[in-house]
């Protein structure tokens, strides 16, 4: 099954109408106070493969651009590479993927890394169902599942897992230190708890130029961190993680190995005739000028922290 049958074959007048749809069900955001249920249908309804920049994958991330990958897939694929490589995968893990999208990360962990099971957890059915399908064309249903289920009351038993991942997902749960306890309880002692997440860049870190502009600042902190309850700078999420139970916390930047080389990216990609399916309004906010826009109030972080073994003693 591969990413284009996801995507319908649409005429001008069948891609409008889609477009129509889309903006109604944004518009209708504005009467769904639920964070989870806000998101899902973000996903469901709006944030769909036809309005995403993947050709061979369906990663629903910004990419991690270092090492110059031509690619949005193979961006998108690299910052899997390093989420699994901090969270030392291997052969032995059980590991629990908090809002998985479409499983693209699962499905090149299985594949590079070979852990024992990865189960994906997602607030979207639609996403859900969708990488169910896709795990079982790839014959790998043996050892990656997928569960509906919310980041702030996770469907697993406690200790039951060696590894919990979020790979850009954590900026939509409704609480990241709820979600934090809910890595800690899911994770066996001696456990990881890793994350790539987009958090608002501490005040020092902005630009005298871009300063002067608070309120706008203020605003694309709320549209990417969905309550206040998640406007956590780098150094605040490390205290969290802390105040969850956890220990040898690292939290560093990768933002300069993100934003300025996807702006570059998209402002080239999003010029392609085939590009003209996504939706204008998210051609337009993940397009050069919306990175311009909320690209310098944001950071990009990546989170290592350990549960401690048995017999710490804390």
């Amino acid at each position: 099954m591969t990413v284009m049958e996801f995507r319908d074959s649409e005429s001008s007048t069948r891609r409008i109408l889609r477009w129509t749809r889309e903006w109604g069900w944004f518009a209708s955001l504005v009467f769904v106070p639920a964070i989870p249920d806000r998101f899902s249908r973000v996903y469901d309804d709006i944030l769909t493969a036809s309005n995403w920049l993947g050709e061979e994958s369906m990663f629903f991330n910004l990419g991690y651009w270092k090492d110059s990958p031509q690619t949005f897939d193979q961006a998108g694929a690299a910052l899997a590479r390093l989420v699994a490589t901090e969270a030392c995968l291997g052969s032995g893990d059980v590991v629990v993927d908090v809002g998985c999208g479409f499983g693209d990360q699962d499905f090149l962990w299985a594949d590079e890394f070979g852990p024992k099971r990865i189960t994906g957890v997602n607030i979207s059915a639609k996403q859900v169902e969708i990488a169910t399908a896709r795990a079982a064309e790839l014959g790998l249903s043996d050892i990656v599942e997928y569960t509906h289920g919310s980041a702030s009351d996770l469907p697993q038993s406690d200790a039951s897992a060696t590894k919990v991942t979020a790979l850009e997902s954590a900026l939509h749960f409704p609480s990241r230190s709820r979600f934090f306890e809910e890595a800690f309880r899911v994770l066996a002692p001696g456990g990881r708890l890793v994350t790539a997440d987009v958090v608002p860049l501490a005040n020092e870190h902005v630009t005298s130029r871009t300063s002067r502009l608070r309120p706008l600042g203020k605003l694309v902190h709320g549209i990417f961190t969905t309550s206040r309850q998640n406007h956590t700078n780098a150094e605040e999420y490390r205290q969290a993680l802390i105040a969850a139970g956890f220990t040898d916390v690292r939290v560093y930047s990768i933002r300069d190995n993100v934003y300025p080389q996807y702006a570059e990216y998209v402002s080239v990609k999003l010029r392609q005739p085939e590009m003209k399916r996504i939706n204008p309004l998210i051609r337009s906010f993940f397009g050069p000028r919306g990175v311009s826009f909320w690209a310098p109030w944001l950071d990009y972080i990546v989170a290592v922290a350990d549960k401690p073994p048995v017999g710490d003693g804390r």
